[in-house]
């Protein structure tokens, strides 16, 4: 068909706009789609978000991702709080809600010292289990819950935050239990999850990946399984961070490290904490829940912005998004998933952690489930 005046007109305004710089593509509608070409886009779920009752929560993770994770629904506690019970009711409907909806999905965790029974490591009478009954536990936990599910989960967090800030094992849980012996815990979680999990990615997961000795820490773990024919197929970095910290040197060693070792880096619960104390550095441990931190005069300082963020703060929180997602875009070779830990701001741990009841604005969506402009701003990225 000979083009008409009209359409010869349109096309030569649209080349004048490509050579001025614009972009010659519309920039993309969602998340999922604008990084399509670079990695997954997933964030963490809870059973409210996929339960019918909030279809705006519904509506925005349908929108702008692809892949999900369980916030607590696989977590020992919940899948088997006491000795004589198995309880998949929760675990079950976000493995159910994720493969009608084609979303890939992530099994968290098997082994972590956190959120697990005691009994998992003690008798009935409170006496510690011997070694042979530590590695049987772990067994049938592993066998029961990743077995369970097969191919519909993609991959799983075998072991969650094993490794200490200075590179050594930390004597918590499972290494507790197993006399300081690390790496003991890690080798049989692996093995078992490759048993019962045969067909599914096995990852490590873990915070502050970005300390130098934490990184070298998980680095001579991979290479220990490695080396031992043990599968270890990627190494997840949770990105709860803050407004200026960690530094982007830091951020991109720990990726270049981690992949040099022949593993997937994987972004896996990315916020940013906003309020004082954790936007400069992530707080560990409860001294922060003490009554005495409850009181109005601690109160005032510790949750300054109950009624919102004051409009220099949001664009700082803006800013530093566009930031993390610039450099994750430039290791897009290296990364194979983005996670925010949580889909609105309500739902955040970050309101209860370190400093419990506090109001804060660490995800991408807000309390009404509006977007924040950084997302406007992410979506821009692989444009230019």
């Amino acid at each position: 068909m000979k083009p008409t005046r009209i359409s010869a007109h349109i096309a030569a305004a649209a080349l004048l706009c490509s050579c001025a710089g614009r972009p010659a593509q519309p920039v993309a509608e969602s998340l999922k789609e604008a990084y399509s070409d670079a990695f997954k886009i997933g964030v963490a779920v809870t059973p409210g978000n996929i339960n019918g009752w909030q279809p705006e929560s519904e509506a925005l993770i349908l929108r702008h991702f692809n892949a999900v994770s369980p916030e607590n629904c696989l977590k020992p506690e919940r899948v088997h709080p006491t000795p004589d019970t198995w309880d998949f009711a929760e675990a079950d409907q976000y493995v159910e809600y994720a493969e009608t909806n084609g979303l890939w999905k992530l099994g968290h965790t098997l082994c972590w010292h956190n959120q697990t029974p005691d009994f998992y490591w003690y008798r009935p009478d409170g006496t510690p289990k011997s070694r042979e009954e530590l590695i049987e536990t772990l067994r049938e936990h592993i066998e029961m819950v990743a077995g369970r599910y097969g191919d519909a989960v993609n991959a799983w967090d075998v072991v969650n935050e094993i490794i200490g800030e200075q590179g050594e094992y930390r004597v918590k849980g499972w290494v507790k239990a197993f006399d300081g012996d690390g790496y003991e815990v890690v080798r049989n979680a692996f093995i078992f999850a490759d048993r019962y999990a045969p067909h599914s990615e096995l990852y490590y997961n873990d915070f502050n990946v970005w300390r130098k000795e934490h990184v070298d820490g998980i680095v001579t773990m991979v290479k220990r399984l490695q080396s031992e024919n043990i599968r270890i197929d990627g190494v997840g970095i949770q990105a709860h961070w803050g407004l200026n910290y960690p530094k982007t040197e830091y951020i991109e060693h720990a990726i270049d490290t981690l992949a040099s070792c022949g593993v997937k880096v994987l972004i896996t619960e990315l916020d940013v904490d906003v309020l004082p104390l954790t936007k400069e550095g992530q707080i560990i441990g409860q001294s922060m829940t003490e009554p005495q931190f409850q009181l109005e005069e601690f109160k005032k300082f510790l949750d300054p912005y109950p009624d919102g963020m004051p409009a220099d703060v949001a664009k700082q929180l803006d800013d530093r998004y566009a930031e993390l997602m610039g450099i994750f875009y430039k290791h897009r070779d290296q990364i194979d998933r983005v996670t925010l830990w949580g889909l609105t701001d309500d739902v955040s741990w970050k309101n209860d952690y370190p400093v419990p009841g506090r109001t804060n604005y660490p995800l991408l969506f807000n309390r009404d489930y509006s977007a924040k402009p950084a997302v406007e701003r992410l979506l821009a990225i692989p444009q230019k």
